[in-house]
């Protein structure tokens, strides 16, 4: 098997399990042990994964804590099922933005060193692109939210209202109605609507747990057919 490959496989592993020992990532994808030390020494090297005892784990530019942390982990396979998706529309040289949320981070992540050029206001997505030199990225300027790691304020929507266009614009949401589509409060989806403005496609990134929550009035963000699309898990 070529490395390159097999390192794809090693990569989606970590992605679905988080964490995963040696023994138990050969027993999964069929090798021996020896064949995932190999893979997981040269990840390493690429600074894609960090070596834990006895195994490994995706590397975590980010140490998350508190809600985010558990807004991480909270429906974590439905939330990689969308991400996914998401990044098989993303082609080489697109122009995307990409908000905040643990399914936008979870997208950013299966970006990295992905030939494209990424405008955020989420600090935290920024920072899990780091050190990727294929992928460039720029940040909006703001005021960090308290609920979030975005950038919000006058200062972002300014910045994203000067961009060009973008191909590709991925936002979370908070809750879904038949309304539209909802964000945690009102500057977040401020921001938001502003890049939305910007792009020639449009997908929200939420898994179906959304729809009927209770939304924030402030954080109205689009109707239902404003968008190009809802991906979600199934």
């Amino acid at each position: 098997m070529a490395a390159r490959s097999f390192n794809r496989q090693v990569l989606a592993y970590l992605e679905a399990a988080g964490e995963a020992r040696v023994e138990e990532m050969a027993s999964g994808l069929g090798v021996d042990p020896t064949t995932v030390r190999r893979a997981l020494r040269r990840l390493s090297q690429m600074g894609l994964v960090e070596r834990a005892w006895g195994g490994a784990r995706l590397f975590q530019a980010v140490r998350y804590v508190g809600e985010m942390a558990r807004n991480q982990e909270n429906g974590r396979a439905a939330k990689q099922a969308i991400a996914a998706k998401a990044a098989a529309l993303v082609r080489p040289d697109a122009r995307i933005g990409i908000s905040g949320g643990t399914t936008c981070t979870h997208l950013a992540r299966l970006l990295r060193n992905k030939p494209v050029e990424v405008y955020t206001n989420a600090v935290n997505i920024a920072v899990e692109l780091f050190s990727y030199p294929k992928t460039r990225v720029l940040v909006l300027p703001g005021e960090l939210n308290l609920f979030s790691y975005e950038l919000v304020g006058p200062e972002a929507v300014a910045f994203a209202e000067r961009l060009e266009g973008l191909d590709l614009l991925f936002v979370g949401a908070s809750a879904i109605t038949p309304e539209g589509f909802f964000m945690r409060n009102g500057p977040e989806a401020e921001v938001a609507r502003a890049l939305k403005r910007k792009a020639k496609e449009v997908y929200v990134l939420a898994d179906t747990s959304k729809w009927g929550q209770q939304p924030m009035a402030r954080g109205f963000f689009a109707a239902l057919n404003e968008v190009t699309g809802w991906i979600k898990e199934d």
